[in-house]
């Protein structure tokens, strides 16, 4: 049988059968300068996917092994010691693509990534050499403090222009990373562990907040399953959120299904809906993709009453958004926007995800 096995820092794969030939995954811990940076003992366990040659046209060509990590593994270095040895997974039986290696802070049994935090990442792909080199990414820092999050319905926002009339009470709220994935490109997020109610309209959460640059801290939205994420801006983009809290944009889950055109879901996976704001929604703005191949914009109106839940965003059919500042980016990536108004620019990072609703208020 062809397998895999952690051997002294690298991992052996061998193509069975007549001439064997042995393919060296050599694990690359970052280096010190960014290694220390990051806290890396909540981790409890390690997955190692083979991703086979018909991947990821075929979602399921894979072969997963998990490791369980015992507390006390705080360096990278710690972590690749307590793996060798223990890995051992058969090849895909359409040969191998590539290989994806994830650290994160839940046991092999967890039902989901909603559950955890992704703490480190790696991926290489195969393409007949003798070695990969799997470089471990950072994602998380393991170094909980205490935060504050204020959720805001930007369909209110949008509609009363008072912040006090907009806020969101439904649910509980947790801090989440997303990332892109290897080899599709997609936006995924992880995370969940970490979560609180809403109170007097705010969320107290204790967790990570420490993120990468390949990655955006986001706050996701959890009312009968998880269904809202936004990837939190930086602080002068706030509208209603005071003092140290992050502000979390949020949007009535009927409504964004109501509003979505399927043509372009099926196109692109899923739909962001944002607002461009300053003391009230700006009309006039344009929003473009620093990437135009990550997905397409679209520009909506609010009809009077959808802010209470009922009924859709409607197509704006101008170039640039209308009164109510509203617009759409049909995605399903972690991509760069660069807003335009009144002769201002501001460039945010934004998600799109096909699991949930992705939402983003842009201060002007």
């Amino acid at each position: 049988m062809r397998s895999i096995g952690y051997v002294v820092g690298v991992a052996a794969l061998v193509a069975g059968g007549c001439g064997d030939k042995v393919i060296e995954l050599n694990f690359q811990a970052p280096a010190a300068s960014v290694a220390t940076q990051y806290n890396v003992s909540c981790v409890r366990a390690v997955r190692v996917d083979l991703d086979g040659a018909n991947y990821p046209e075929n979602g399921g060509d894979y072969e997963q092994d998990c490791i369980d990590i015992e507390p006390g593994s705080a360096t990278f270095s710690q972590i690749l010691d307590r793996l060798r040895g223990e890995i051992d997974v058969a090849l895909p039986a359409s040969g191998l693509s590539g290989v994806e290696v994830y650290g994160h802070a839940g046991a092999c049994d967890s039902a989901r990534p909603q559950d955890f935090d992704l703490v480190f990442y790696s991926s290489a792909a195969y393409v007949g050499q003798d070695t990969l080199v799997l470089p471990m990414t950072p994602n998380v820092s393991c170094e909980p403090v205490d935060t504050v999050v204020r959720p805001i319905d930007i369909l209110k926002l949008v509609a009363t222009k008072q912040c006090a009339m907009a806020a969101w009470t439904e649910g509980k709220l947790a801090l989440t990373t997303v990332m892109t994935t290897p080899f599709t490109g997609d936006a995924y997020w992880w995370g969940g562990q970490y979560s609180a109610p809403i109170v007097n309209g705010v969320a107290a959460i204790r967790g990570n907040t420490k993120v990468s640059q390949r990655a955006c801290l986001a706050i996701g939205l959890y009312t009968t399953d998880w269904y809202g994420v936004t990837c939190v801006g930086p602080n002068d983009q706030r509208v209603c959120a005071t003092g140290s809290e992050i502000e979390a944009p949020m949007i009535d889950l009927d409504v964004h299904t109501a509003s979505q055109d399927l043509a372009k879901i099926t196109e692109w996976g899923s739909l962001l809906v944002g607002v461009v704001y300053g003391t009230q929604p700006i009309a006039g703005a344009t929003v473009t993709l620093d990437d135009p191949q990550s997905g397409e914009v679209v520009y909506f109106d609010l009809p009077p009453g959808v802010e209470m839940g009922t009924g859709a965003l409607t197509v704006h059919a101008g170039q640039s958004t209308s009164a109510s500042g509203l617009f759409g980016i049909y995605t399903d990536a972690l991509t760069n926007i660069t807003v335009t108004a009144n002769g201002k620019t501001v460039k945010r990072t934004v998600v799109g995800n096909d699991d949930t609703a992705s939402t983003v208020i842009v201060k002007m």
